[in-house]
């Protein structure tokens, strides 16, 4: 009987393990769990920054391709200041000013009809 007194002995050295084992895992639990809420709100910050960032990039953008635009005309416009007729044109419209042989014509104005 002193094999089967000792056996008993066993099992309640098996709660105590087992006890230390459920000890354990809430423990382990319990870190894992807030490593995932520490992640998880990391990764919501940093959504929330990628959202900003990505609203401001589409602004830059569209303020570039009004910059582009801008700068083609510009381009278009200083291209056409180097023709010596586009010149004459402007000199003409703007500041009535004609070559010593040209007569200009000039429409009568028209006063309220």
């Amino acid at each position: 009987m002193g094999r089967f007194a000792e056996q008993s002995k066993q099992a309640p050295q098996k709660t105590v393990k087992n006890k230390g084992a459920i000890r354990r895992r809430r423990i382990y639990m319990t870190m894992m769990t807030l490593f995932l809420i520490w992640a998880g709100s990391s990764l919501w910050t940093q959504n929330v920054q990628i959202q900003n960032q990505s609203a401001t990039l589409a602004e830059k953008r569209s303020e570039q391709k009004a910059v582009e635009e801008v700068w083609n005309e510009l381009s278009i416009e200083v291209e056409r200041l180097q023709d010596p007729e586009y010149i004459g044109q402007i000199a003409r419209k703007k500041f009535g000013l004609y070559p010593p042989n040209e007569v200009p014509i000039i429409p009568p104005q028209q006063s309220g009809e």
